[in-house]
């Protein structure tokens, strides 16, 4: 038996738990067959083997997101949905849409997403009334950038038949003018006012949307992710999998409101294979701290507001509980500290007495934890789902929403010290699905503007080896794929990335200028475009 494929003279971090260095790596059968030096694995050549001098370029596993929203982002990334991201003013976001009515089908919505009226001047909500400068009658519906509200116009309002009256549903705001009519803004469950009138894409945008993103992906050493949709996203993916475009391993995390049927059918976190896996349920415990709808124990600065409980703590421990006997690991959102406390409570509850496999469970995103509440995930086995480039916008909005507790914001090298397994994403499209502008955020610790020039608390910046990993290893360990990916080393995958500079080397603020020069899965290329692996 002679490997198929051997990569040799590189840089190559094989992200083992002792994080080993080598220099070269055969693959057979899409697997790794071995990695050690030069001279160890070319003497496992065969005739047959392709042989390939990386010229001392790095080489790591390939990159998994650990939270995104797949076809959302697929969506916007070609060009499909209208991307209001990084608009720097109403007017700016308001220009973006115009552009777009005139391709809206007859009778359909513009639909889009991004806004952040944190960047704009004046922090301004956004009202239907500016929405209906540009879009006239043709109905609209534009998520903001962290998905936790949704602006619409006059039209979108008619169509959902939301009345002067109309009252906040629970666990939800409808923002109003002056005068007490809704002012075309509706946060948490208040969007559950908007959104059965909004046409979903179909099954066959969804197809071509995540075909036309497959390759984006790829480009980006991306070779699978943690998806965190409906039913609908699943059908797009087997579709996009039986054609044979899949170039992602998928684990998936449907809505809380799967858990029943999941319980029913006997499905349990693992069920699947190697290319599309069930991970878990995802479900919702607080909003967003943009949108100040993101839980918190003690109001938000120059306010008496303290955010949205989506789900009331007794129900959330039923719903833990129940997940666990079941076999279910939970994805739970909880990004207030008083939201990742009410979620440690709720996972501790659970353990209380529990016999058999702990499923992995996480908190997504989990933002803000005060000390006291910090030892508890590695205590309770629960991982840190963490998206190290919210930094970038986040950084500016905890100085204007909480000022000083911004401290125990992304408290990621405390967590990391106590022992906690910190798994990294995007939560894409919220930020670049891009896994190095996550590392490079979780080493630099700066917002958009690249302040503070020395990091936001630098004491909790990451090492490159421990941000590297929580892209590999450990979002690996976060849906129970350990042995099967997330390192380099024989059984595993073939799952690698080439780029142009050393990640684990190279100081942080150059790490702009690193490229992804090539991206095998299962031991095939599925990006070269400079054919470096020919």
């Amino acid at each position: 038996m002679r490997p198929e494929l051997v990569v040799y003279n590189a840089r190559l971090a094989t992200c083992n738990a002792a994080g080993t260095r080598v220099t070269a790596l055969a693959t057979w059968k899409g697997r790794v067959f071995a990695v050690g030096s030069d001279d160890e694995i070319r003497e496992l050549a065969g005739p047959q083997t392709k042989m390939v001098d990386l010229g001392g370029r790095f080489v790591c596993p390939g990159f998994t997101d650990c939270h995104t929203h797949l076809t959302q982002w697929a969506l916007l990334a070609s060009g499909r949905t209208v991307n209001l991201e990084g608009a720097q003013s109403l007017e700016e976001a308001l220009g973006r849409v115009a552009e777009a009515v005139d391709r809206v089908p007859r009778g359909g919505w513009l639909r889009g997403r991004g806004w952040d009226r944190n960047r704009w001047p004046g922090q301004m909500f956004p009202t239907a009334a500016d929405l209906d400068r540009v879009t006239g009658d043709v109905p609209a519906a534009f998520p903001n950038h962290d998905g936790h509200s949704v602006w619409v116009n006059s039209e979108a309002l008619r169509r959902a038949r939301i009345s002067d009256d109309v009252t906040d549903p629970p666990a939800g705001r409808v923002l109003r003018l002056a005068d007490g009519r809704p002012s075309g803004v509706f946060q948490e469950g208040a969007m559950g006012l908007i959104w059965p009138q909004v046409p979903s894409p179909t099954l066959e945008e969804l197809v071509t949307a995540l075909r036309e993103a497959m390759p984006v992906a790829a480009s980006l050493g991306l070779t699978g992710l943690h998806n965190v949709e409906s039913g609908d996203s699943m059908r797009a993916v087997q579709a996009l999998r039986d054609s044979g475009a899949l170039t992602l391993r998928i684990v998936r995390y449907p809505p809380a409101s799967s858990l029943t049927a999941l319980i029913e059918q006997g499905f349990t976190s693992g069920f699947g294979d190697e290319e599309v896996r069930l991970g878990g349920i995802k479900a919702f415990l607080d909003g967003a701290l943009g949108s100040r709808t993101a839980a918190m124990l003690e109001p938000y600065e120059n306010s008496s507001d303290t955010g949205v409980l989506v789900m009331q703590p007794e129900e959330l421990t039923e719903l833990v509980a129940r997940a666990t006997e079941g076999g279910l690991a939970v994805a739970l959102h909880a990004i207030g500290d008083r939201a990742v406390r009410i979620a440690l409570d709720a996972f501790a509850s659970a353990k209380e007495g529990h016999v058999g496999r702990w499923p992995r469970h996480r908190i997504e995103h989990a933002q803000h934890i005060l000390p006291d509440d910090q030892p508890r995930l590695a205590q309770l086995g629960v991982i840190a789902s963490v998206q190290p480039a919210h930094m970038l916008a986040d950084i500016a909005t905890c100085e204007r929403q909480i000022g000083e507790r911004g401290r125990w914001a992304f408290p990621l090298q405390s967590l990391q010290r106590l022992g906690t397994h910190l798994a990294m994403g995007s939560d894409a499209p919220v930020e670049t699905i891009d896994p190095l502008a996550g590392i490079r955020s979780a080493l630099l610790r700066q917002g958009h503007d690249g302040n503070p020039r020395e990091g936001w608390y630098p004491e909790e910046k990451l090492t490159a080896q421990q941000a590297l990993a929580g892209y590999t290893l450990q979002t690996a360990y976060a849906s129970g794929e350990e042995h099967l990916k997330g390192s380099l080393e024989p059984g595993k995958v073939a799952d690698f990335v080439v780029l142009s500079q050393d990640l684990l080397s190279t100081p942080a603020e150059e790490l702009a200028e690193a490229q992804v020069l090539a991206t095998v899965m299962g031991g095939k290329s599925v990006y070269d475009p400079e054919g470096l692996l020919d």
